[in-house]
């Protein structure tokens, strides 16, 4: 009886890897490729070669992988559990549009004590920042996002300030986005995060994705 769970656990965790898979979309061929290698691996239970390329993969900015790799330091499997680290890639994940990575963070946020959690944001920010830096228009809805959703009370004025941004550089919906937290915003506040939009549009050559044809 005492064997049962554990197979249990990792069966669990093997259909929500295939899963995870079958809704993965957008990533090069070569990512994708690396990524069905690393979801073989979990078939065949290689969790430690599994983690070594899906936390590749996370560095390398892929949200699934992020997701991936947040789950794996949950349950402790192919590394030790690491709740706090856990977090950062289920934050990263949730940031990138990963659908299930938001029930992950919250489970993960009970976990952890608060001047952890400050710690996790820090590390979240550094990457989104270091992303932004490099000019990755991708990375600009995200930092809004995590001014809103990751920080323990929402920045709406940083929020406003990118997702202005965003829109004058044409990504894809950004400008509703804005419209939907402008009523958040006092008058000044407002002013000044249009005068950090433009600062934030001025001060850096953004590198826009490509038109998906």
């Amino acid at each position: 009886m005492k064997d049962t769970q554990p197979k249990k656990s990792l069966a669990a965790i093997h259909i929500l890897f295939m899963t995870s898979l079958l809704c993965m979309v957008g990533p090069a061929f070569a990512e994708k490729s690396e990524f069905s290698k690393a979801a073989e691996l979990i078939k065949e239970k290689q969790f430690i070669a599994a983690f070594d390329i899906f936390l590749r993969l996370a560095g390398a900015h892929d949200h699934d992988a992020q997701f991936n790799t947040a789950v794996l330091l949950r349950k402790g499997i192919g590394r030790p559990s690491n709740y706090p680290e856990a977090l950062k890639w289920a934050w990263l994940a949730e940031l990138g549009g990963n659908l299930r990575a938001a029930e992950l963070s919250a489970e993960l946020i009970d976990l952890i004590p608060e001047e952890e959690l400050d710690k996790v944001r820090n590390q979240v920010k550094a990457v989104l920042q270091s992303r932004m830096d490099a000019g990755d228009s991708l990375a600009i809805l995200q930092m809004a996002n995590f001014h809103l959703i990751v920080l323990a009370e929402p920045d709406y004025k940083n929020a406003y300030a990118l997702r202005s941004l965003a829109a004058a550089i044409n990504i894809k919906a950004a400008g509703t986005l804005r419209d939907e937290i402008e009523p958040e915003l006092e008058p000044k506040d407002l002013v000044e995060a249009q005068t950090l939009a433009k600062k934030l549009f001025t001060d850096q050559t953004w590198v826009l994705e490509a038109p998906k044809k």
